[in-house]
């Protein structure tokens, strides 16, 4: 593969070249904009383009937006201070900037929730190992967050030590599969792979976990539900992984670390990821009374520029997107974590 979105860490990524540093212009604009939207006593369901009025600044989303779906498939958006908004604000901020770069949202859960609050919980007893990923402080293998379009995430608050987001071109581990390993693209393309979902957005699956589709290279997965939890058993007459299905989850994480680029972290930053040509992970971390990694995590859709999905995969989208038997619950503040259901531990 030829493209703009096959890249290397190794061959050292500029972050001047993904970070739109805004400007006191820019962001008094954000500010308006937020006036604006809370003058016409809405809810959040109603943020848009036409809503939340960015008329400078979206020149330059609409830009990243076409470099997110065409081009690199990652940016950061910097110079935002999460401290000077409310909780609700920060949301609508959140929701304003993002409708310029994709503007349908996902549900989450199975309680329609449209966010993620991903952060260590504190509270509970339970061990790190057998939280959700994003409640717990462990590092992250490499993955995608199953049917969605566009990671975004908004930066809350960075930890003492660790936590940043780490990224590796999907169609660069293609490439190299491509050169070294053509039998395990044949395995991750074959439509065996077993996902032992246990909720109602997320249903148990089988299907490939490497597509070819619209000119396009999709690799879409996440561990857990396809190599199961050490003390949890498989649903009833699900498969386990074959020793090649292991051997095929093994060389994407190598080739990913050796191709892999650390996003730094600060707080304010937004993110947004191409779920579908980017695979990423996270470092381990610690939190101290004073630092708390916080990140919101919503996942979104650009109508216009999104890709083509075989079916598989647009199922599964469809049902995120636009699921009606899940009601959305705009969950907008942060709820203490004291039990984690199984469900939340099978998905990213």
């Amino acid at each position: 593969l030829s493209s703009d979105l096959v890249w290397s860490g190794e061959e050292g990524i500029n972050e001047l070249d993904y970070t739109l540093v805004l400007t006191s212009s820019e962001k008094s604009e954000i500010q308006q904009a937020l006036k604006f939207f809370s003058g016409l006593g809405l809810d959040g369901s109603q943020v848009t383009k036409d809503t939340f009025p960015l008329p400078t600044l979206q020149h330059r989303l609409h830009s990243l937006s076409r470099d997110l779906h065409q081009g690199r498939g990652f940016f950061t958006i910097r110079g935002l201070d999460p401290d000077e908004f409310s909780p609700e604000d920060n949301i609508l901020v959140f929701l304003g900037i993002s409708s310029y770069i994709a503007e349908k949202r996902a549900k989450q859960d199975d309680h329609g929730n449209l966010f993620a609050h991903i952060r260590q919980a504190k509270l509970p007893s339970v061990p790190q190992e057998d939280r959700p990923v994003r409640d717990s402080n462990l590092p992250s293998a490499f993955h995608t967050d199953m049917f969605c379009n566009v990671l975004a995430m908004q930066i809350r608050g960075c930890a003492a030590s660790g936590g940043n987001h780490i990224i590796a071109s999907a169609w660069n581990v293609y490439n190299e599969l491509a050169r070294t390993r053509k039998d395990l693209l044949e395995v991750l393309a074959t439509p065996n792979w077993t996902f032992d979902h246990r909720g109602r957005l997320m249903e148990p699956d089988k299907r490939p976990l490497l597509y070819y589709h619209g000119g396009k290279v999709i690799l879409n997965f996440v561990r857990q539900p396809i190599m199961g939890l050490a003390n949890v058993a498989r649903s009833n007459g699900l498969p386990t992984v074959t020793p090649q299905q292991v051997e095929a989850l093994d060389a994407i994480q190598s080739i990913a670390e050796k191709h892999q680029h650390h996003l730094s972290m600060q707080l304010g930053d937004l993110i947004f990821i191409n779920n579908l040509s980017i695979l990423h992970a996270r470092e381990g971390f610690q939190d101290d009374e004073e630092n708390t990694r916080y990140l919101v995590r919503m996942w979104l859709k650009n109508e216009s520029l999104a890709w083509k999905l075989p079916l598989p995969l647009q199922r599964g989208n469809e049902r995120l997107f636009n699921s009606l038997d899940i009601e959305e619950k705009w969950n907008i503040r942060y709820q203490p974590r004291l039990r984690f259901p199984l469900r939340e531990r099978l998905s990213p």
